[in-house]
């Protein structure tokens, strides 16, 4: 080897180089392809479901929407999102057509499966880039607009409750729906958009430039972004005010204005007929109607609008009114009279009426007394099967009733008996059909003979009332569709089978009197029943229901107890309301479904009626007692300086006076028994002299004392009035 020679680093340099130009890495592509294809496929699956799952929601969504919407009929605003399901649904369908994917070839070229799936991605990002205007937008207008008749509707309560009601639920709305817009830009940028751009890398790598087609509008896109996100605000601003619009206007077309004059009688006949034209008009009813009497004596009574919507036909006074739920206090009242007979005891129970019934253990023990107070752990309604039998009345409903009685009893109760209230129709009927088991008699037999004859309740029956279309001589009943009202026909009505609970129908006056004869009850003046039974037909029992009585606590607006019921078939409404303290009875109805509206006009006649010239405040503020002590629920009364056990005034047991208070004037019994005892024994319809004479049993003897012309005086109540407010000061 010549030790001279050497090799020149350029030549070293040129040779390393042509050596590297020579190296490549081999990419095995069929199993690229594959990978690309797999890929392909699995995110394909992806959309797919994704696109059947929103369908599917859709398509149950939409029953789902005219069910809730005729059941409780909702306003015409609920029925904008049907379109807008439909929307999502055609949508789909139709992007999936347009953009159909095109299924794996294993023979086709790698560069092509990269370019599908690119095509694939970029539409998808296009899609959530866009969520807002196909997805998200028609459901704000639909429910943004239900917001804002619900707000419109109840504006009488005033603007500023109306505006914060549907501003609040608007921020409720856009703060969820900007979330779900959130969550499909975050799948953007966090899995799409890196998708993306792994296939343009892997395109640029098999030596293809990039050839997408939506690559600088997805650029763009991002920048507009922020752009974006305050047309989006100002979109939604917008679009609230139009839809309010939209609801104002078109709510006025939807319910046009009926302008014939009410009819109206009785000394403030008038003055009820006003109220509730304007109720009617305000909630938008088919038609209203009341009557208040007082005294057993009709004070006002008044009907404004159409029997049937754009008939012309007025209603009157003495048409008769489906009542629904008020039926329970009916047949409650029917069955006291069995039990005053000795047909029926309230302790009776099903397996004594059903013994060769099989009965699920829970149910046995279960009282016609715990039925007619929901307290039997009934359930609210039978199964949707029996809701769909339509027996005609009488025997064939008697027979329907007891076959549905037994299959229900059968299966344990829906919750323990005895631990909890829950309204119940079924328990109603559960009770009927034990007064049906021990007669042998229908239902609507034992009502008739047993409370419409006594009463003379000439204008009572059972379902709706008739009204041939071509007589149209007394109301329909009205459903709100798709914010229509639209009549139905007069044997449309819940199944006959539930007719205890639910399917009686009386004029006002005849109602009037029925509750009349439940105020004027407890004082033993009532037709029906003992004051006993009417006492215990108006206790509660588990909270404020008693047997088809709902009892109501003195208040700010009612300052009276209240005995009501109310009920509605979802076509019709009725309420029915006694006032003892008042002497007063209150009933309203409606032909008109719109339960939160008539509900609503309802309770407005009640205090209207109540807050009449009150002359409870021109009693005389007199008492025989210089002080009164408790001793426990029994009084003991001062009278010239001697305490003693009050045993009667007047001849009235002080236990019934008690009692009287109680029902009466529910917590405040003990106050009114003080201090307002002269209105008191009045309302009693004993009112007292200047002197009286007490029956009083000395606390030291014994003894039992007549004291005889004991005065009433204003200085002894104003000394029982000045130790009561000291009390009040001193207690904590």
């Amino acid at each position: 080897m010549n030790p001279d020679s050497h090799i020149d680093p350029d030549d070293l340099q040129q040779a390393w180089q042509e050596q590297a130009s020579r190296t490549r890495i081999t990419i095995d592509s069929d199993l690229l392809l594959k990978e690309v294809q797999g890929s392909q496929r699995t995110f394909r699956y992806m959309i797919f479901w994704r696109d059947f799952r929103e369908i599917a929601i859709a398509l149950i969504l939409l029953p789902y929407w005219f069910y809730a919407g005729l059941t409780k009929s909702l306003p015409w605003t609920w029925y904008l999102t049907v379109p807008a399901l439909i929307w999502v649904i055609v949508f789909i369908v139709v992007d999936r057509i347009r953009h159909k994917r095109k299924p794996s070839d294993p023979g086709e070229p790698l560069r092509q499966g990269v370019q599908e799936s690119l095509r694939q991605v970029e539409h998808q990002i296009w899609l959530l880039r866009n969520v807002f205007w196909w997805y998200l937008l028609p459901f704000i207008i639909s429910i943004m607009a239900f917001f804002a008749q619900i707000a419109w509707s109840s504006r009488s309560n005033g603007w500023l409750p109306a505006l914060i009601l549907f501003l609040g639920r608007s921020a409720f709305l856009a703060a969820l729906y900007w979330f779900v817009y959130y969550i499909n830009q975050r799948a953007v940028r966090k899995q799409l958009e890196p998708r993306r751009q792994e296939l343009l890398a892997l395109l640029a790598g098999l030596g293809d430039e990039p050839t997408s087609e939506l690559a600088p509008s997805i650029r763009a896109q991002n920048i507009e972004i922020p752009r974006k996100r305050g047309r989006w605000l100002l979109l939604s601003a917008v679009s609230s005010v139009a839809v309010l619009v939209l609801v104002v206007v078109a709510g006025g077309l939807l319910h046009s204005e009926y302008d014939q004059p009410p009819q109206s009688s009785g000394p403030a006949g008038d003055s009820l007929a006003g109220l509730i034209t304007g109720l009617r008009k305000d909630r938008g009813l088919v038609g209203l109607a009341a009557m208040v009497m007082v005294d057993g004596q009709v004070e006002a009574a008044a009907a404004d609008g159409e029997r049937q919507k754009s008939s012309g036909v007025p209603l009157e006074i003495d048409d008769r009114w489906h009542l629904g739920g008020v039926s329970k206090s009916i047949t409650a009242t029917m069955i006291s009279r069995l039990v005053e007979s000795g047909q029926m005891q309230w302790s009776d129970t099903l397996s004594d009426c059903f013994p060769d019934a099989s009965i699920h253990y829970d149910w046995r023990p279960v009282t016609l007394r715990q039925l007619l107070t929901d307290t039997a752990g009934a359930p609210a309604n039978f199964s949707f099967q029996v809701s769909l039998q339509r027996p005609s009345e009488h025997a064939e409903s008697r027979e329907a009733r007891r076959q549905a009685v037994l299959d229900l009893i059968a299966d344990p109760p829906a919750h323990p008996p005895g631990e909890k209230f829950v309204y119940s129709n079924v328990g109603y009927t559960i009770a009927g059909a034990m007064a049906e088991q021990v007669t042998g008699e229908t239902w609507e037999e034992l009502v008739e003979r047993e409370v419409f004859q006594p009463l003379k309740l000439t204008g009572a029956g059972f379902g709706p009332p008739k009204s041939p279309a071509d007589a149209l001589d007394q109301p329909r009943g009205h459903k709100s569709i798709v914010g229509w009202k639209v009549s139905v026909g007069d044997d449309v009505d819940n199944s006959s089978i539930i007719g205890p609970a639910a399917t009686i129908h009386m004029t006002l006056s005849d109602l009037c009197t029925f509750a009349t004869d439940h105020l004027r009850g407890d004082l033993s003046k009532g037709n029906l029943c003992s004051a006993e039974t009417y006492q215990l037909l108006h206790t509660p029992e588990l909270g404020n229901y008693a047997c088809g009585w709902v009892f109501k606590e003195p208040g700010e607006e009612i300052p009276y107890a209240v005995y009501w019921h109310n009920g509605s078939n979802t076509m019709w409404y009725a309420l029915i309301a006694f006032i003892p303290e008042q002497d007063m009875v209150v009933a309203v109805t409606s032909n008109d479904g719109d339960l939160d509206s008539a509900e609503d006009a309802a309770w407005e006649v009640v205090k209207a009626s109540v807050k009449r010239d009150n002359v409870a405040e021109n009693y005389p503020k007199k008492s025989p007692f210089a002080a009164v002590r408790w001793q426990q629920s029994h009084p003991e009364v001062n009278v010239d300086g001697d305490w003693y056990r009050l045993i009667s005034l007047d001849g009235i047991a002080a236990e019934e006076i008690i009692a009287f208070s109680r029902r009466t004037f529910g917590r405040k019994w003990r106050k009114r028994f003080e201090e307002d005892l002269v209105e008191l024994l009045t309302r009693m319809e004993q009112p007292p002299n200047d002197e009286v004479t007490l029956v009083v049993q000395s606390l030291t003897s014994s003894e039992t004392l007549t004291l005889e012309d004991v005065p009433m005086t204003y200085a002894n109540r104003q000394a029982i009035k000045a130790a009561a407010d000291k009390r009040s000061i001193s207690e904590p």
